[in-house]
């Protein structure tokens, strides 16, 4: 009498093979594609608040050209709040059990972090300041020029949190945490972080070429950054390093508040990452 693995079903019956569960904590099962696709939705989202923000802001009787941070400011907040909502969303349809830790937010050795974090820096300034040499200085973006312009004191703490808070912590979990984290599943790491590099370049446009290569060329170096610490804290912080050094001299700011804005972004930063990061590893 043989014996067979199933004894609840009779002889000759092939029992349905069970579902395959949804590997959890990881984002191997996610597709190539659904970055891309999750971009493009965060992106619509912004473009939908920013008309809604516009004709609240007329309706008001407002005039936009006067109330530009108005407009800028809470449209930003929301594309950046969608690039994290549309990550999420994407990776649970084809993964489960997902934590911080599984888009790189988690605790990694201090020391070679810093070391690495200013390895990165240095040879992105490098590479920038080469190509500025050969092509020219382009002209300032848009916003860049509406900060240079800003006098309200309200209006620049706004910007400052945008730019050198904000948007470092929701890029780097969506196009490091997430877009990278998918791409190095599928394909080799050059490859991975140059494609990377390229999106997150082409997302800040409407700019001039140079500054998008730029662009690009700084999101390949925190793809690296991400691969050899294996956490996107490092990345949020060279972010915020960059974004908060830019802020402080568009707006020519004395030594000391300079420092203090640095200071202040970069360790906020930091301090935030780590502690969802350590958090999430003590409860695993």
């Amino acid at each position: 009498m043989s014996l067979h693995t199933h004894p609840e079903v009779p002889d000759g019956i092939v029992p349905a093979p069970k579902p395959e569960e949804k590997p959890k904590g990881d984002l191997a099962p996610v597709p190539v594609w659904a970055p891309l696709a999750a971009l493009l939705v965060a992106f619509f989202a912004a473009a939908v608040s920013g008309l809604v923000i516009l004709a609240i802001i007329e309706a008001g009787g407002g005039n936009v050209a006067d109330d530009t941070p108005g407009l800028i400011i809470p449209a930003t907040l929301i594309q950046d709040a969608a690039l994290i909502g549309a990550a999420l969303l994407f990776s649970a349809i084809y993964a489960s059990g997902l934590t911080p830790a599984s888009f790189g937010l988690r605790p990694t050795r201090l020391w070679p972090a810093v070391g690495w974090t200013l390895l990165a820096w240095a040879a992105f300034l490098a590479l920038t300041a080469i190509y500025v040499n050969i092509v020219g200085q382009p002209d300032q973006q848009e916003l860049t020029r509406d900060l240079k312009d800003e006098s309200s004191t309200a209006a620049l703490i706004g910007y400052a949190v945008l730019l050198a808070f904000v948007a470092p912590l929701c890029e780097e979990f969506f196009f490091r945490g997430f877009m990278f984290g998918v791409f190095i599943r599928r394909m080799p790491l050059v490859w991975a972080a140059l494609l990377d590099g390229v999106v997150f370049g082409l997302g800040h446009a409407p700019a001039a070429p140079i500054q998008l290569i730029a662009l690009g060329a700084f999101g390949i170096g925190l793809c690296l950054l991400f691969w050899r610490t294996q956490s996107i804290i490092p990345c949020m912080a060279l972010h915020a390093l960059n974004n908060s050094i830019t802020f402080g001299a568009t707006k020519d700011l004395d030594a000391g508040l300079f420092a203090a804005v640095v200071v202040l972004c970069v360790g906020t930063v930091i301090a935030g990452g780590t502690a969802v990061a350590r958090r999430t590893a003590v409860a695993a």
